[in-house]
């Protein structure tokens, strides 16, 4: 399956004390970062109302932040990461990291973004508008143990390879040992809802199901991808349905933030935490389980929820690898 995406680490330091919020981190730094893109390049700035088709065929932002005039049907062309685990609070001086994912045709964008988080560290970040400064910019893909660095401290000027790479994840799947129990660490609320019910427990069908969905999306909408087909799909959730919970610990965290569009709190809670399951035949689930990492799960992943990694033998989890890839230039087998 063709499914381009980036992750960009942005390396920051506090210059003031950052309300980041826990569990917020994530909804908070892409409010800063919309409010921040559409001020810029929005010629219209319509934050806090629907964009008309015209406007949103035109305008990249409100292409990125909303891709279509109605944001509940939609699976934006980039998701936030928040630090992890997820201060509540940064002090002046100290160091931190946040990720963007851009998925497919939001590649296109990539300078908007760097151009976008160092008005961010001026215009500050959540209560109290704390400040950064923006140290690094690195291009990250943590399945082949890529890095590259886009913008390193004291330059100005934003380096961009010839070439991102693209993960096979049939290959690197294939390459690893045979699984029979996969340890998944749920690292910012995951929210799942099955037929309009919320799932407060981490049920490994209905997370599948919602995470392949996700990817399916995505790369139909921001990669010109055809629908899987109905077959395909109902063997994967056939499979998906065979493997048992057989150990969990997971704590269900709430979360509301204000809505823009609505003018009301919007429910972000979701479970965070570690489950175990029994995988009878993980083969064929594996691939989307890797790939599904950078993709994240479950409702409101573009403000950093849904975030996950899996705990495989020998082997670094994505999202720390990603967080401590800082060196590496070129690629070589991270899976």
């Amino acid at each position: 399956m063709d499914f381009p995406y980036l992750h960009l680490r942005f390396d920051l330091a506090a210059r003031t004390p950052i309300k980041l919020g826990g569990y917020q981190a994530g909804e908070r730094l892409r409010d800063a970062l919309a409010g921040v893109m559409l001020q810029a390049v929005c010629p219209e700035n319509p934050r806090r109302q629907k964009p008309t088709p015209e406007h949103a065929a035109l305008c990249p932002v409100c292409w990125l932040l909303a891709a279509d005039t109605d944001p509940r049907a939609v699976r934006r062309a980039s998701a936030v990461v928040p630090p992890l685990p997820p201060p509540d609070l940064l002090q002046a001086g100290e160091r931190f990291s946040f990720v963007i994912t851009l998925f497919g045709e939001g590649l296109r964008y990539l300078p908007y973004f760097v151009l976008a988080v160092p008005e961010m560290g001026r215009q500050g970040v959540g209560p109290g508008r704390g400040k950064f400064n923006l140290q690094a910019v690195w291009a990250l893909q943590p399945l082949l143990d890529w890095a590259f660095p886009l913008l390193q401290p004291g330059e100005h000027v934003v380096r961009v390879p010839d070439d991102f790479p693209t993960a096979d994840i049939f290959a690197l799947a294939a390459g690893l040992p045979p699984v029979s129990e996969l340890q998944v660490h749920f690292l910012t609320p995951t929210r799942l809802v099955d037929e309009k019910r919320l799932v407060r427990a981490p049920d490994f069908a209905v997370f599948f199901r919602r995470m392949l969905s996700r990817i399916d999306d995505l790369a139909r909408l921001h990669n010109q991808a055809g629908r899987r087909p109905p077959e395909d799909v109902e063997r994967l959730h056939r499979l998906a349905d065979g493997v048992r919970l057989v150990d969990v610990d997971t704590t269900w965290v709430d979360l509301f933030a204000p809505s823009g569009r609505t003018g009301r709190r919007t429910p972000m809670g979701g479970f965070v935490g570690r489950a175990v399951y029994r995988l009878p035949d993980g083969g064929e689930l594996l691939p989307w389980l890797l790939l599904g990492q950078a993709a994240q799960a479950g409702k409101l992943a573009a403000k950093g929820s849904g975030v996950f990694e899996l705990a495989l033998p020998g082997r670094p989890g994505y999202w720390q690898r990603c967080f401590r890839m800082m060196q590496s230039e070129g690629s070589s087998s991270g899976y």
